[in-house]
Order: C-alpha cells, then structure tokens, then sequence
C-alpha cells in the first residue's frame, strides 16, 4: 500500500470517527468544499464586512470630494411687515416703489407699516486657483483605492484562514483515527498479556505495562477528541456559523499538485502584487495629496458669483436686479497655518516610509513562507519514509513477540514509534499544502472567488 493510501485511510477514518461525535442531536452539518467555505467566509465574516463598510465610507468621501468641482445654487425667499424706519425706507427703494412723499420727513420717521416679499437665486462656482480642490480630491480618491486594496487583504486573510483551519479540521480528524488505531491494539496488547499472565507464559509486569500503554492512549485520544472539536469550533467561528452549525470538509487532504516552483517566481517587481502594498502605497498618495492641500492655503480661494434678487411689496408688482462678480477668500492672518502645514508634511514623510517598510516585511514574508514549503516537503518525504520504516520494524517485531522471542515493552516501543511517524506525516503533509496557501498569500498571487 502507498503512502498516500495509508495517510487517505487514517484520514477516512478520522473523519468517519468524528462523524459519530459531531452530529448530535439538532446540530446542522454543511458538507463544504473548500471553494464552499471560503465563499461563505467572504459573505459572513464580520471582518471582512467591517472592510466593506470601510471601503463604502471611503467611496462616499471621494463622492463627497468630487462634488466641490460643481456650482452651487443657492434659493431664498422670504416675508415681512414692518414700520421700521430704516427697513420700510430700503424695502420701498428695494422694489423700485419709492415715490416722492416717502421723501417728507414724517413718513420717514413714522413710515405707515408694509409688507415686502423677497426671493433671490445664487449661484457660486468655484475656480480652483489655488489648488485645493485638486489636491482634496486627489486625497480623497487615494484613501478608496487603499481601502478598496484593505477590502482584497481581508478577502485573502479570510481565505488562507479558512484553508488553514479546513485543513486543521482534516488533520485532526486523522490525528483522532490514528490515536483510535493505537488505542485498540493497545487495548489488544493487554487483551494478550493477561491471557499470558493467567497461562504462566508472562511475567505480571508485563500486564502492567500494557496497561500503562493502555491508559496512555486513552488519555492521548481523548486530546485528540478535544483537538478536533477545537478545530471545528475555529472553523465555525470563522465561517460566522452560529453555535448549533458545524461544517465537514468535502475536500480531503491531499498531496500537493507538483513540487515547489523556484524561489524567483514568487518574487515580484517594485510594489509588488500584495493588496497591503498597494494600500500603503495608495495612503501615501493621500497623505501627499493632504500635503499639498494644506500648502494651498497659502493662497486664496476664488469663486466666479451670480445673484438674482426680485423684491416686492405686493405680489403683482415689484422690482429684480441682479449682480455678478469675482471674489477672492484668503485668511491673511492664521497662527496655525503653518502648524498646520508642518503637521500634514509629516504625517505624509511617515507614511511614504511606512509604505517602504511595508514592502520590506513583504519581500521578507515571501522568503520565509517559500523556506517553510520548502522544508515541509522535505519533513512530508522523510516522513513517510519513517512510516515505511516504522511499519516494518512493527512487522516485524510483532512476529517475534508472537514467537516469544521479543519482550512486549520493546514491542510497544515500535509501536509508539509509528504512531508517532503517522503524526508526524499528517503535521507534515498540512504544512506543505497550506505552507503553498501562505506563500501564495505573501506573493499577491492568491485568487479569492466571490
């Protein structure tokens, strides 16, 4: 038998085992390929809803921004009736309705009360002389393109989360079926030695130490019970299931497709393909466009204004001028501009090296999971050859305990041996096929499906 089909079988029998202990009664169980269950993180997962909100406020601020371009128009309208001297005097000449008795000088101290209707349209456009507009726009687009980058890094976390702990859920429902194997023949052991013991053909120590081996793999399975449960519960958390769902791999563990490419194709140009380079990248964009924002300051504003204004003291009659003009809004006199210009340079210098040293740990991140791959393949391979191993030394010392001419406690130490080159076979075979997961993820070359 391969390897391969001795792995699929402890696996199998894992999974059956934990099949029993899984469905209890009321408990929904999702049978989910792996595909499956990273589609239903992306759609569940509150981290990567909290990115998608993030990504929403940040595409409303850009909006927001772009807006500052357009015109403004503005509408006012409005009522009164006063004998005020000065506001009866200036809503007669307002609507062109001044005649030469509103000269006397008892109509203008004791002027007789009036109504006056007004309403007037504005209009502001703004010329973006100064550059401020350009530059806050420019800020604006910059912060969601990185939050947009930030909502891809959350798919892709998720994604290599769900693959490590989908694969966890696999390796421990192995780990379960070799420490049941192991149990039953330690169960078996003893089973013998006894039979041995009553015939006067074995020492009682040897009683003994079987059951020691017993209750070693009773309490050793009873962690590897405890390991799956905990594998699932961390699968369910991150699926967002609630308590009473627990979900069942449909893809089984398999070896990876084809040996390790060479270091040189995970290894990206300047920038690199990672969505957290380019976020930091994006965010010093921003920041150097807040930069040049608050530089602007320096100079005015200017807006190109318009105004129509129809004033009336009754409503079929009256009088409308209008005024169009330039002006220009500049504070003169600001203590905290160039605190303020300070503070925004900085802030732009500190996240231009944030983004460098972004990139650094990225490079060095790449290197790292590609040394794991390799070295997990390596461990895989030597693995199964102390499996091999193992399991004929087992063969083989069980027919000579069988012929009386091996003691059990060397038997049970062969035995132990191999149960612990099978443990070492399943660290071994998740750490190549989810190490190809993270060196994917650290080389921006993970494919999320949504």
């Amino acid at each position: 038998m391969r390897p391969t089909d001795r792995l699929a079988l402890m696996l199998g029998a894992g999974m059956a085992l934990s099949g029993i202990v899984v469905a209890a009664p009321g408990a929904e169980i999702r049978r989910l390929s792996l595909d499956e269950a990273i589609r239903l993180g992306l759609e569940r997962n509150p981290a990567v809803a909290a990115a998608r909100a993030d990504l929403s406020a940040a595409e409303a601020g850009r909006r927001e921004a772009e807006t500052g371009r357009w015109p403004r128009l503005s509408a006012e309208a409005g009522w009164r009736q006063t004998d005020n001297q000065v506001l009866a005097f200036s809503d007669k000449l307002t609507a062109a309705e001044f005649t030469a008795d509103d000269f006397l000088l008892d109509n203008l101290n004791h002027p007789e009360a009036q109504g006056h209707a007004a309403a007037a349209v504005g209009l502001e456009v703004p010329i973006d002389v100064s550059g401020r507009l350009t530059a806050g726009i420019a800020a604006r687009r910059a912060a969601a393109e990185a939050a947009r980058a930030r909502l891809r890094a959350a798919e892709v976390d998720l994604a290599t989360r769900v693959t490590e702990m989908y694969f966890g859920v696999s390796v421990a429902d192995g780990a379960a079926g070799v420490a049941a194997a192991a149990l039953d023949d330690a169960r078996h052991h003893e089973e013998v030695a006894a039979a041995r013991v009553a015939a006067g053909a074995a020492l009682s120590s040897d009683l003994q130490r079987a059951r020691v081996e017993r209750l070693a793999r009773e309490r050793d399975l009873g962690r590897r019970e405890a390991d799956r449960d905990i594998a699932r519960a961390r699968l369910r958390t991150a699926l967002a299931l609630p308590p009473g769902e627990s979900v069942e791999p449909a893809s089984p563990l398999a070896d990876p497709d084809g040996p390790l490419p060479p270091f040189d194709r995970f290894v990206t140009g300047p920038g690199g393909a990672r969505p957290e380079i380019e976020a930091a990248h994006r965010q010093a964009e921003a920041a150097a466009a807040a930069a040049r924002a608050a530089r602007s300051s320096l100079r005015p504003e200017t807006l190109a204004t318009a105004r129509y204004e129809r004033n009336s003291d009754s409503w079929d009659a009256g009088s409308g001028s209008y005024t169009v003009g330039v002006a220009l809004r500049w504070n003169a006199f600001d203590r905290g501009r160039a605190a303020r210009i300070d503070e925004a340079a900085a802030r732009a210098a500190a996240v231009a090296a944030q983004s460098r040293a972004v990139e650094d740990g990225a490079r060095l991140e790449v290197e790292v999971a590609w040394r794991d791959v390799e070295t997990a393949d390596r461990s895989l391979s030597l693995a199964r050859e102390a499996v091999a191993a193992a399991q004929e030394a087992r063969r083989i010392d069980a027919e000579r305990y069988a012929a009386g001419m091996l003691r059990l406690a060397d038997l049970l130490d062969t035995e132990t041996a191999l149960v612990a080159a099978r443990f070492d076979e399943l660290g071994a075979l998740y750490d190549a096929v989810v190490g190809r997961t993270r060196l994917r993820r650290a080389a921006g070359l993970l494919e999320v499906s949504r």
